[in-house]
């Protein structure tokens, strides 16, 4: 009955409850308990059955009302009660051994539409006829995990069909493809929560208005059926906050059309009406993109929950097809974890690292005269690349280990859902999926890396104040006795996000220059190394391995947030800082990129507040920007919630690539989001 749903922030409640209240379940128990019993057979078999055991003996939380069952981060972590159990089944889980999140583990986009196609069913169809064509013993028991891994998603769907209401949808999704809207949210997410289980974080759910559209329209049915459906999606999706991107908007993969649709719309409602953390919603936007969903994406953006990103498909398709991905993959591109770029169900999970490019700069005024701004600027390039050489020997001597080993070292269950894994007889990380791992190396400090050599040319060269021995000294000391001298870097000196060329033109040129270094790296898997403008917060801990810098910036400050300016430093006004983040040659940056972008609510309300918005983000794009989020939140209210957090406890605010409630950060994380340009107040 209608009356009997549950409201989906009564359902969020429940749920966020059960995960915060309930003891850790033994899930490293089982797990352990499993691989003991399987000794001697091949390690792929043995971690099919040890996931297996989990999903037969972890309990099946189910709420009165909801539209959707399943819970499924609550297992993550688990661990056993009794501490003498607990440090043995750690010991004997560690000798066994894992991919963590550097070896390609998680991060990924599953095939839903595949799942959705073929159900666990068909599923196992496909791997049985795989393994009839099949003449390498290896390839043969690696499809036989595979299909025991199904198998085993198969009977935790029918374990549900024994407690939950929807006994009959969830005995009949064991096994077949969906045939209504419900039935299709309900398989994708069952998929999603056995991830969670796995210890799979940071999933995606890829373009879910695409694959699920056709279900929708199917239906017939009115739109707020759906819309409960969705609203119940996001309430379990955001009761824990894990990161979990959905990409919508965007154009056809087939021929580059808009492929926006009435599910666009209602996912971005029903992300307004939960408002919290952990459905990471990204919009794709395209120059045919429909108006009034760029304006529903200002709509949601304005309620202060920093949802959705937006991306720019104008940079993100033709940079895809440069590194000669087919058309119509680059077309169906998605996100996984924050903002980092994947193509879905076909490419090996991701992974990345940070790098902190304002080091080089320190690297190149401590090593040497260089008599000449080009002499200087090759030298910071000549640090940038070392530097770059060493960051990716690192990377790839932390990934030999599962790499040299893979049959050791499979994902039975996430490769079933991965082209072309079955096709192959191959686990994903081992040439399994159609396009193998890459590795993002998040560039930090865009801005303040362009600031600081602005200045060095500035002031050293074109202008010549003080010569490099002059700058390192007062470096060295922190402008401690030289404040006169600090304040010329800070105000003399032009800072990108002003719209000023001599320093966007150097913030250009160095971004360009990361991103083409790296592209000359493969993974060990064979995939790309490639650039992204991010930080996360880990700018924060950059800033601290840093002394004092030429834009005069003190030592240990943050460094500036991925592709945004310094915090504080665009003071030209929104329009101007626009401009200056447009320049940047994103298309060098295929992994993703991040500009935060702070506005008062005042800027933003009303009618005319909501199409100054679309029409920001609409002129950016147009300019070349290829991504914004925003934070739409007073200061002031910031300001009081560092006091009073505990007035504070549903204040969203956009961090970087996530959102995240702001009472929960740390007080620097805090610090550092109140620190960015408020434009429009």
């Amino acid at each position: 009955m209608e009356t009997d749903i549950i409201h989906h922030r009564d359902l969020t409640e429940r749920i966020a409850a059960y995960i915060r209240e309930r003891p850790h379940l033994p899930a490293a128990h089982w797990r352990a308990e499993s691989f003991r019993s399987t000794e001697g057979e091949p390690m792929t078999i043995r971690r099919a059955k040890a996931l297996n055991a989990v999903l037969e003996r972890c309990e099946l939380p189910v709420w009165p009302g909801e539209l959707l069952v399943g819970c499924g981060k609550f297992h993550r972590n688990g661990q056993e009660c009794d501490p003498t159990d607990q440090a043995r089944d750690a010991e004997y889980l560690r000798s066994i051994g894992g991919r963590g999140f550097g070896e390609h583990s998680d991060h990924h986009a599953p095939d839903y539409p595949m799942l959705l196609r073929l159900g666990f069913g068909g599923l196992r169809e496909k791997i049985r006829e795989s393994i009839s064509r099949q003449t390498t013993p290896d390839r043969i028991t690696f499809l036989r995990s595979m299909e025991i891994a199904v198998d085993g998603a198969s009977r935790f769907m029918r374990r549900y069909a024994e407690v939950s209401p929807c006994a009959e949808m969830m005995e009949y999704l064991s096994e077949n493809p969906p045939r209504t809207f419900g039935e299709a949210v309900q398989l994708v997410y069952s998929f999603h929560t056995m991830m969670q289980i796995d210890d799979r974080y940071a999933m995606a759910f890829g373009r879910l208005d695409q694959y699920l559209y056709p279900f929708y329209v199917a239906d017939g049915r009115p739109e707020e059926y759906a819309l409960r459906i969705l609203e119940h999606f996001f309430a379990k999706i955001t009761a824990d906050e894990d990161v979990q991107n959905i990409a919508i908007g965007g154009v056809r993969p087939e021929d580059g059309s808009d492929a926006t649709n009435e599910l666009s719309f209602l996912i971005l409602e029903a992300c307004k009406r939960i408002g919290r953390p952990g459905g990471n919603v990204t919009a794709r936007i395209n120059r045919n993109t429909p108006p009034e969903f760029v304006e529903k994406c200002a709509e949601v953006i304005r309620t202060g929950i920093g949802y959705p990103a937006v991306v720019n498909d104008e940079v993100m398709v033709p940079a895809l097809i440069d590194l000669g991905i087919p058309d119509e993959d680059a077309r169906d591109y998605c996100f996984v974890g924050c903002i980092e770029t994947s193509i879905p169900g076909k490419s090996a999970p991701w992974a990345d690292s940070r790098f902190n490019l304002l080091r080089c700069v320190d690297l190149a005024l401590h090593n040497g005269d260089h008599p000449t701004w080009d002499a200087f600027y090759e030298a910071y390039l000549k640090q940038m690349r070392t530097e770059l050489r060493a960051h990716v020997e690192q990377m790839d001597t932390m990934k030999m280990p599962t790499h040299a080993r893979p049959d050791d070292f499979t994902s039975p269950l996430m490769s079933a859902l991965t082209a072309d894994c079955i096709e192959r007889g191959l686990d994903l990380n081992d040439g399994g999926a159609r396009y193998p791992a890459n590795h993002g190396v998040a560039g930090m400090g865009i801005g303040v890396t362009a600031d600081a050599l602005a200045a060095v040319k500035r002031f050293v060269y074109d202008e010549p104040r003080f010569s490099l021995a002059d700058l390192r000294r007062m470096l060295e000391v922190n402008f401690e006795g030289f404040e006169a001298e600090r304040r010329l870097l800070l105000t003399g000196a032009p800072k990108y996000g002003n719209d000023i060329a001599e320093v966007d033109e150097i913030a250009v040129r160095a971004t360009r220059d990361f991103g083409t270094e790296l592209l000359k790296y493969r993974t060990p898997q064979g995939g790309y190394y490639w650039g992204l403008m991010a930080a996360n917060v880990q700018n924060i801990a950059a800033g601290r391995e840093l002394g004092a810098s030429p834009d005069g910036r003190l030592a240990c400050q943050p460094v500036s947030d991925a592709a945004s300016p310094t915090f504080g430093r665009d003071v030209s006004g929104v329009t101007a800082t626009i401009r200056s983040i447009s320049k940047l040659p994103y298309g060098c940056c295929q992994g993703g990129n991040v500009v935060n972008i702070k506005l008062h609510p005042s800027a933003v309300e009303g009618e005319a507040g909501l199409k100054a918005l679309a029409a920001l983000i609409r002129a950016c794009f147009r300019l070349g920007g290829e991504e914004l989020q925003f934070n739409t939140v007073d200061s002031r209210v910031l300001r009081d919630a560092m006091e009073h957090p505990e007035d504070y406890g549903d204040l969203v605010v956009r961090v970087s690539g996530f959102s995240a409630h702001f009472a929960t950060l740390d007080r620097v994380v805090q610090e550092d989001i109140l620190a960015r340009t408020e434009h429009g107040k």
